[in-house]
């Protein structure tokens, strides 16, 4: 039987504990504008899938992510677990509270909580794609759904760094920006061989970023042509560079101006699947999660997720490049 509720599920870790801090706030917000909800804590790492799925098999179709693109990561993967109703009959909103709130950015979500709360009043939906990836993680084959980007390579580097530094307490709005400098002292380019839909690829790639949303990386425009519901992927790839280079181009990462750079150049594909030599690692969704090989596809239109007043739905296809 439906559940007329919202479930929301709180990540108390989210935002370097502003997911902890901050509920009593939006939990007296969400009670003054009349939302009838219910709601859990995570306790753990993967605790929101578990919620999720417990929670639609309770009859619960809306769902309220108050974490950041982890949290919303995790709750897309439980919608896909669970088999008692179509994915696309779930609602997914979000009271962004995260470090870099990437997929909250790319739909205009506000970060104001009354804002946000108005937003999921308003119930203003978009049908977005899903990415599915599959990889390794100590020598074991994964599969994980994403719902905004992916990076490999030096950008899955960046990925384990910036992961590594929120597990020893650091905060603050440069924390990607740190982690990327720490990065590129070891990072190196790797060999890699693609196939994109049909098309084969043989080069040298430092980075590369698969986006369904534009952003990444707390703000960062790395796919800023991106279209969340044209059923391909944007994928960014940045050729063997150097590490100066990277650096006196990092305003480009951040302007949408990125593909002015000669040695970066986008592609779209319904799946692409990568391998290199040596292994590349990526980060899904802000979370580092494994290594090469990879297989990416991409599942159209698979969710329902709520978006803020001035985001333009999106319909038109870009052209090839």
């Amino acid at each position: 039987m439906e559940n007329n509720s919202w479930k929301v599920i709180i990540n108390p870790k989210a935002g370097s504990g502003r997911g902890h801090r901050d509920w009593p706030v939006i939990k007296a917000l969400l009670e003054e504008n009349g939302l009838k909800f219910d709601f859990e804590f995570t306790r753990k790492r993967y605790h929101a899938v578990e919620l999720t799925v417990s929670a639609i098999n309770e009859g619960y179709t809306k769902i309220i992510a108050v974490g950041g693109d982890g949290t919303v990561n995790e709750i897309v993967n439980g919608i896909f677990i669970q088999k008692a109703i179509p994915t696309t009959n779930v609602l997914l909103g979000t009271i962004a509270v995260g470090t870099g709130n990437d997929w909250a950015r790319t739909y205009k979500v506000p970060w104001n909580y009354t804002d946000a709360i108005e937003a999921l009043l308003v119930q203003r939906d978009f049908l977005q794609d899903v990415g599915l990836a599959t990889f390794y993680e100590t020598k074991v084959h994964h599969s994980r759904y994403f719902a905004n980007a992916v990076g490999i390579g030096f950008d899955g580097a960046v990925g384990f760094r910036f992961n590594r530094l929120k597990e020893l307490g650091r905060k603050g709005k440069w924390l990607y920006v740190m982690a990327l400098v720490h990065a590129l002292i070891q990072y190196r380019s790797t060999n890699v061989t693609a196939k994109v839909d049909e098309k084969a690829i043989n080069s040298e790639i430092f980075s590369a970023t698969l986006g369904i949303g534009k952003f990444n990386g707390g703000g960062m425009l790395q796919v800023p042509d991106a279209i969340s519901d044209d059923g391909l992927f944007d994928m960014t790839i940045i050729r063997k560079i150097s590490k100066w280079n990277v650096l006196r181009n990092l305003p480009l990462l951040y302007n949408g101006r990125i593909y002015d750079h000669p040695k970066i150049s986008v592609v779209r594909a319904k799946s692409i699947v990568i391998h290199s030599l040596p292994s590349m690692p990526m980060e899904l969704d802000g979370e580092a999660v494994g290594h090469s090989p990879f297989d990416f596809s991409i599942v159209p239109k698979a969710i329902r997720v709520v978006v803020g007043a001035t985001f333009r739905e999106q319909a038109e296809v870009l052209p090839m490049s």
